[in-house]
């Protein structure tokens, strides 16, 4: 099982059972847990996922609330995108869906990753705003 290790603000809108502390598994293959963060950019909701080993990170613009009631599935359509669009193989990308078959919740715990997730969120603000607001159209990634 792989973990989300989501804000408080990302979990009073999410209804997941939360795994407990001890139970978190410290992956030492592959792309391990990720962080999770519900933000507002240009007064829509966004949803930020960062990785706790790499700190790589995407961005899903205009999340609605169906988005939210399948968080799973969304993170998986969108790091697969995020995957292929860095120019990944089709490989890589399978192995990576494979590992996250299994998606737990529990509450965020590394303060490092965190301050990561909140320069990110910062750079993906300025920049929305720069380039007119986040739009008509919902796009995935870090374009």
């Amino acid at each position: 099982m792989r973990i989300i290790h989501c804000t408080q603000k990302l979990l009073k809108e999410l209804d997941v059972p939360l795994v407990e502390p001890d139970k978190i598994p410290q992956p030492a293959e592959g792309l391990g847990n990720w962080y999770a963060n519900l933000l507002r950019i240009d007064r829509r909701k966004c949803l930020l996922f960062t990785n706790e080993k790499s700190l790589y990170t995407f961005l899903i613009p205009k999340v609605l609330k169906t988005n939210l009631k399948n968080i799973e599935q969304e993170f998986l359509i969108n790091l697969s995108y995020n995957l292929q669009h860095e120019g990944f193989g089709l490989e890589v990308i399978n192995r990576a869906m494979q590992e996250y078959q299994e998606i737990g919740f529990a509450r965020t715990s590394n303060r490092q990753v965190l301050g990561s997730m909140n320069e990110f969120a910062f750079e993906y603000d300025y920049l929305i705003r720069r380039e007119g607001g986040v739009g008509e159209h919902r796009n995935s990634g870090t374009q």
